[in-house]
């Protein structure tokens, strides 16, 4: 082999040895930092439109790592690495929608996620209008004990069921947990509650609910792409926009 072949080769390894280090740098940023995803309804207009792709910090609140749980059918365990920080109300946040198979009880499903601004967090209690009716709702923290009785009881009850494994009974006006009339219940879990911008036209916690954070897979930072979803048409002045 002369010496021009070698060093041929020599240049072709490197290559292929570079390709493949961008390819893992890729995948841990994958993996642990960031992802993608593509929005693709109006909900969160004007901020956020049917075409933006987005890209979003996994490391709010913390990269999940998932498991089956092996007592329940289709529920998962989810615990979180150390993140930077909580998520924080005003963040843009894409989830896992809890009711993608009905809206009896929240299930873990990979194929549909939402991406709806966090306006209440753990602690908080939540006041909207809808059909001039001001309701609200008291946002669970991780560990706390709340009250639960009939004028609550819809706030709560499948958080309970995604909890447990076993769905609360309103009978007459007492909360029965299996055989046990119930009092009050301490969450497992902290508490979201999360809004479309495009508040006329969002399906939103106002209608189905609180979210725990297990769903939660992180928060948008900025657009890196656009397009028009119709046409194709790149929207280049939504691209590295900020959220």
């Amino acid at each position: 082999m002369n010496l021009k072949t070698k060093r041929i080769l020599r240049r072709i390894g490197w290559s292929i040895f570079g390709c493949f280090g961008l390819f893992q740098i890729y995948v841990l940023i994958r993996l642990y930092l960031v992802t993608s995803c593509v929005i693709p309804t109006y909900s969160m207009s004007p901020t956020l439109t049917a075409g933006d792709y987005i890209i979003a910090s996994l490391r709010i609140p913390g990269r999940r790592e998932i498991k089956k749980d092996g007592a329940r059918p289709e529920h998962y365990i989810v615990q979180r690495k150390e993140g930077t920080r909580e998520v924080r109300k005003g963040d843009v946040t894409v989830f896992n929608f809890p009711y993608s198979k009905g809206e009896e009880r929240m299930i873990m499903v990979f194929d549909l996620y939402f991406c709806k601004r966090c306006v209440g967090t753990p602690g908080d209690t939540y006041r909207w209008m809808w059909d001039g009716v001001t309701r609200s709702v008291y946002l669970p923290r991780q560990g706390e004990v709340v009250r639960i009785d009939s004028s609550n009881f819809r706030h709560y009850n499948r958080c309970i069921e995604y909890e447990t494994g076993l769905m609360p009974q309103l009978v007459k006006e007492s909360v029965m947990h299996a055989d046990t009339v119930m009092h009050s219940y301490r969450f497992k879990c902290n508490y979201y509650f999360m809004r479309g911008d495009n508040d006329a036209d969002s399906y939103d916690s106002r209608f189905w609910g609180i979210l725990p954070e297990d769903f939660i897979l992180g928060v948008g930072l900025f657009t890196w792409f656009s397009k028009e979803p119709e046409t194709g048409k790149i929207r280049w002045k939504r691209m590295f926009k900020k959220l």
